[in-house]
């Protein structure tokens, strides 16, 4: 009785595990925010200038990335400038990234390339989730695209992570500055930024005198009037 009974209790035991509820997923939720300039023009207007945000959940092979503008003025992403995705907008992956797609009525990119690129302008190290636009289709003002991704297995975390370099995300901002002759490179991340390579983008201000300096300099050409009235007199 006894060894049947403590089988009974292992039966059991099997059968409670295997109703029992698989693990729960945990969300995942990511918002990356470019608002540091790393060389260049700042871009018109407050940063921060570009957001991505991407949900998903752990276990699942599918997530959505929005991207989103805060571009002012003539500020614009573009890259698209042949059959190449250049650099508008990279992020870098630690995932497999196996199919994407975007929805309709957003400002989706004209080019999306995941090959590695190991410097996107001045910013070093890899980048493997790029974007980029035509001169037809930039991607400015308020501008969103919403992107289903697929990877190429479960996910047990963020897939979007910083790269060697502790940059999370790049971006060539272009048209800045009242002759929207200007552009800057935009990062997201915690890595190290240079201390040159900044411009200041925009006419040089003309310098008007103050009230003061031109009070006296009308007093200087008043003693050089009356000097010159005196002489005249001697003479």
């Amino acid at each position: 009785m006894k060894k049947i009974s403590l089988f009974s209790m292992f039966a059991a035991a099997l059968a409670l595990g295997a109703l029992a509820p698989a693990a729960q997923a945990t969300a995942i939720s990511t918002t990356i925010q470019l608002s540091q300039l790393y060389a260049g023009s700042a871009p018109d207007g407050g940063s921060p200038w570009l957001k991505a945000m991407f949900t998903s959940s752990t276990g699942s092979t599918t997530g959505t990335l929005t991207l989103k503008s805060n571009l002012k003025q003539s500020d614009f992403v573009k890259g698209q400038d042949g059959p190449n995705t250049a650099t508008g907008w990279s992020f870098y992956l630690n995932e497999t990234l196996a199919s994407w797609s975007c929805a309709t009525g957003g400002a989706c990119a004209s080019g999306v390339s995941t090959a590695p690129i190991s410097k996107a302008g001045p910013v070093h190290s890899p980048f493997n989730l790029t974007f980029g636009w035509t001169s037809g289709n930039r991607f400015d003002g308020t501008d969103s695209a919403t992107y289903t991704l697929t990877f190429g297995s479960a996910l047990t975390g963020d897939p979007f992570a910083a790269n060697g370099s502790g940059w999370w995300s790049v971006a060539h901002v272009q048209g800045i500055g009242p002759s929207a002759n200007c552009s800057g490179w935009i990062v997201s991340g915690n890595g190290t930024l240079p201390t040159t390579g900044f411009e200041t983008c925009g006419e040089p201000p003309t310098n008007v005198p103050e009230p003061t300096n031109l009070g006296m300099f009308g007093i200087g050409l008043l003693a050089i009037g009356l000097f010159l009235g005196l002489r005249r007199r001697v003479v």
